[in-house]
């Protein structure tokens, strides 16, 4: 009861004196943010966007993961006006697409959504069609892209090129180079560009071309004195050629077993000789065969269509008859080498005991043959008793002078050699970075051999 009189006392106390009872404490104020659009859109080709910021305290932002789109600016809002950024990339996904920008501030929360609609990228050409005369050359057309483009490798022809293999975003131009036609009919070809799940062609076509004529390469003075256009009869191959009987391994590590005369890996069909590689059980056999005759100097050709496939080794070369010194004592003259694994490039070597690929001295030149594997090619060998000369398609390559020292060492080419047409399988050169048996059976063609020698 006293204290009951005591607090009345001191409250009618305080209303005389004129108090009053102190206010509650505040309850704190919750952080806000908010943004000048309720979306943040960026361009379906990608790049920057940006949204304007008010916020009332610190706020940490951070998204949601994805990653065709990512932050530009720092992750955390300051208090007042600011601006955010964020980055894309181009969306060639196929469809929109949509993501969240996640904000906090203590234990608020809010978020901001981002999105893209979908690129569609756009190439466009100057010309619908690309041409060119069958003589070979170059022609240009012009793009226009929204994006960047890619050729399609293997939409590319083997008689022509293209350069850059890319389009830019952007004016742009293509050049493409049309290698000499050796055939008289037309070609064509439809080149894709791929940007995305975006496919965009381009018409190539090639006027017909003109076949090497018979004899057109021949040098001035030299008369017709062998050949074999392979008109007859597949038995009659044994009258001017004969075969080698070797087991595999027998020289360069060769996996072939050339069989004799036989119609699986030699023949003659439409006018060519085919000499074929083929799986024969567990092993891989062909064709090696020698010209019954032979020469000491003259000019030597052949049009002949390489075959495809890693692991092939043709070639169109020589030897001599007298091979008592050995190899490469004896000497030896590549007219035309070809691996498969690097397709298309020819080449022509001599060997002796001076100049030899054991030693790493041979003589050699290569050149890319465009379309070797597609077409015939016209090989050649000019053989004096001053020097050696090879040429593609009346073209020189590989060009060996006699020394005239008298050295059989540096010059052995004073002597008969024969023609040797052969089609190996594997081997030191061919085989040196693995064959593949699902090119066989493979075949080279020859469309006639002929021997030439200076008149008197």
């Amino acid at each position: 009861m006293k204290r009951m009189l005591s607090l009345i006392a001191s409250v009618v106390l305080l209303a005389a004196c004129g108090g009053k009872l102190p206010d509650p404490a505040p309850a704190p104020a919750v952080p806000t943010i908010s943004f000048s659009s309720p979306e943040l859109t960026v361009s379906p080709e990608g790049g920057d966007a940006t949204v304007r910021v008010d916020a009332s305290a610190v706020w940490t932002v951070e998204t949601d993961g994805q990653d065709w789109y990512s932050l530009s600016s720092a992750s955390q809002i300051y208090k007042g006006e600011s601006i955010l950024k964020v980055s894309a990339q181009p969306n060639v996904s196929g469809s929109a697409r949509k993501g969240t920008l996640r904000f906090t501030s203590g234990t608020a929360t809010a978020s901001l959504t981002v999105s893209q609609a979908n690129f569609v990228p756009e190439l466009r050409f100057s010309a619908a069609e690309v041409s060119c005369d069958g003589a070979g050359g170059e022609a240009v057309v012009k793009t226009e892209a929204n994006a960047a483009w890619t050729v399609e490798e293997s939409d590319i022809a083997y008689w022509f090129n293209i350069s850059p293999k890319t389009v830019a975003k952007g004016t742009g131009e293509l050049k493409l180079t049309f290698h000499r036609s050796y055939t008289d009919k037309e070609r064509s070809a439809s080149v894709r560009f791929r940007s995305g799940d975006q496919v965009q062609t381009l018409s190539v076509r090639q006027g017909a071309g003109e076949p090497v004529p018979a004899g057109a390469y021949v040098p001035a003075g030299y008369e017709l004195v062998w050949q074999d256009d392979f008109s007859g009869r597949s038995d009659d191959l044994k009258t001017k050629w004969r075969f080698e009987d070797w087991a595999p391994g027998r020289v360069n590590h060769e996996l072939q077993r050339y069989v004799p005369d036989d119609r699986r890996t030699s023949f003659v069909k439409d006018g060519a000789l085919s000499i074929v590689a083929r799986k024969d059980g567990s092993q891989v056999i062909s064709a090696r065969m020698n010209t019954r005759e032979s020469w000491l100097y003259g000019y030597m050709e052949a049009a002949i269509r390489l075959p495809k496939g890693k692991g092939t080794w043709p070639a169109f070369w020589m030897m001599p008859d007298d091979q008592s010194k050995g190899w490469p004592a004896c000497g030896e003259i590549d007219i035309m080498e070809e691996v498969g694994v690097n397709p298309e490039y020819t080449s022509s070597s001599i060997h002796c005991a001076s100049y030899n690929h054991v030693k790493n001295t041979q003589k050699t030149a290569e050149r890319l043959t465009p379309g070797a594997e597609e077409e015939y090619h016209v090989y050649a060998l000019e053989w004096t008793e001053d020097y050696i000369r090879t040429y593609v398609d009346g073209q020189p390559l590989l060009e060996f002078k006699n020394d005239r020292s008298g050295n059989d060492n540096t010059w052995p080419f004073n002597k008969k050699f024969y023609i040797t047409l052969n089609l190996a399988w594997g081997g030191d050169w061919g085989g040196w970075n693995g064959v593949d048996e699902s090119a066989l059976p493979c075949t080279m063609m020859v469309d006639y051999v002929r021997v030439y020698k200076k008149q008197q």
